[in-house]
């Protein structure tokens, strides 16, 4: 059963990243109701779908330009006081929700600056926080930590909606903001009682060429163009990123394909949360495996897979397994990435690594909607799907081949010693290892 459960000695051992977990689920939820009451709100003050959708494009383009911004800084001052920093001034932009929805006549304008506030504000702490999680558990312990922040993830994605739903409907958006508001300072709070986690300094700070890091986001380019397995991930996690599972396509597959209804529509959209949950649940066997870069690159291949099924299909049943399968393949990837894109980044660097990797996945969802809607237009729903499924597994497969040292890359597998500080172990274990690997998300 241990081998099998998901792995909880993370949070046993390192008190900092208990504080950071719990700040995690209580923002997750409180972000979650949040999302559904701006989307009623926008809508019932405007009557616009693309209103709606302007409001997206703003938090799209907010957290792209935070999570830069916060990965220089992430390299250059302390971490804890960066995220602390940010999530206070997310607490103040729901409060300002808050207060504007209160107002006999909200303003539309003020939810445009709110919400770019805080896309700012949350692309800065969510890549301080990314760059901070090696140094509060041991290295072995990094597929555990990636699992547990990946199921609280997915718990939140389907119940945190559900609640804000009955919340709104209850007292309007006004109170959920009020509460997102609350839950953000919150996690403000149990930050800000973590140990000070400054970037790493020391020998690290030459570049790969002998030069000085001057803490640019082209030193981070650099490192990821000229390491082979880095670069090999950055191009597997540019092309999943843009060619993923079609979301944007359910409402016309479940309306031409399978005649259905919007419960129909409901179950496919949770379809992949439950395989990404029932991975999550029982991660243990995953974060012990022996070759998780050959499991990573078979994950993207069954993602791909998936996907073309998924397009295949011609009843509800099969294409919501079809999904379940692909989000528990997809939550593997994301494991295998977290772990081995942490332990194999310097330190001085993770900042501004997870700020490219965290780049490229809002870019790539963003611009992959606007491609595989294309292709539906040229084809049908079914057939961009299964182009687009083709397109990953064949891209796990050429980059498997191409780029042995990603096939050979592994994991620390047994440290000694507990943390019961949150204190990492010396001499250097979360240190990079250059010929190993570092994959994309959080």
């Amino acid at each position: 059963m241990r081998d099998l459960l998901i792995d909880i000695e993370p949070l046993r051992t390192s008190r900092d990243f208990r504080a950071i977990f719990i700040a995690r689920v209580v923002s997750l939820f409180g972000l979650g109701m949040a999302t559904v009451a701006l989307s009623a709100q926008v809508y019932g003050l405007t009557h616009s779908t693309f209103d709606v959708a302007i409001v997206s494009m703003i938090v799209s383009v907010t957290v792209l330009l935070g999570s830069l911004w916060g990965g220089v800084m992430a390299d250059r001052m302390d971490r804890r006081t960066l995220i602390v920093f940010a999530r206070g001034a997310a607490a103040l932009a729901f409060a300002g929700l808050a207060v504007n929805s209160m107002l006999p006549e909200p303003k539309i304008w003020a939810i445009y600056v709110c919400v770019a506030w805080d896309g700012l504000a949350t692309g800065v702490s969510v890549t301080a926080l990314m760059a901070v999680a090696p140094t509060l558990v041991r290295s072995d312990q990094l597929p555990a930590a990636g699992a547990l922040i990946s199921l609280t993830g997915e718990i939140g994605s389907i119940a945190a909606p559900f609640l804000g739903g009955v919340l709104l409907a209850l007292s309007g958006p006004g109170p959920v903001f009020a509460f997102t508001a609350v839950t953000t300072a919150v996690t403000t709070l149990l930050i800000s009682r973590i140990r000070s986690l400054p970037p790493g300094r020391g020998d690290d700070d030459d570049d790969d060429d002998g030069g000085k890091d001057t803490g640019s986001l082209l030193v981070a380019f650099k490192y990821a163009l000229r390491n082979r397995v880095v670069g090999g991930l950055v191009m597997l996690g540019g092309v999943t990123a843009l060619f993923n599972v079609p979301v944007v396509l359910f409402p016309e597959m479940v309306d031409k394909q399978f005649g259905g209804s919007e419960v129909m529509l409901g179950l496919l959209y949770t379809a992949p949360a439950v395989g990404a949950v029932i991975v999550s649940a029982t991660s243990g066997w995953l974060t012990r495996a022996a070759r998780p870069g050959k499991l990573l690159l078979g994950a993207a291949f069954v993602g791909g897979t998936t996907t073309i099924g998924f397009g295949l299909s011609g009843h509800v049943a099969v294409a919501f397994t079809m999904l379940a399968i692909g989000g528990a393949a997809g939550t593997v990837y994301e494991i295998l990435e977290y772990a081995l894109v942490q332990h194999s980044t310097p330190d001085r660097l993770r900042g501004r690594i997870v700020s490219v990797i965290t780049t490229q996945g809002t870019t790539g969802d963003v611009v992959g909607d606007v491609e595989v809607a294309l292709v539906a237009r040229w084809f049908n729903p079914g057939g961009a799907a299964v182009i687009n499924g083709a397109i990953c597994a064949v891209a796990a497969v050429v980059i498997a081949v191409a780029v042995p040292g990603l096939r050979r890359a592994t994991l620390p597998r047994q440290d000694t010693g507990d943390q019961d500080d949150g204190t990492p172990p010396s001499g250097g274990e979360l240190a990079l290892s250059a010929e190993q690997i570092r994959p994309a998300t959080a």
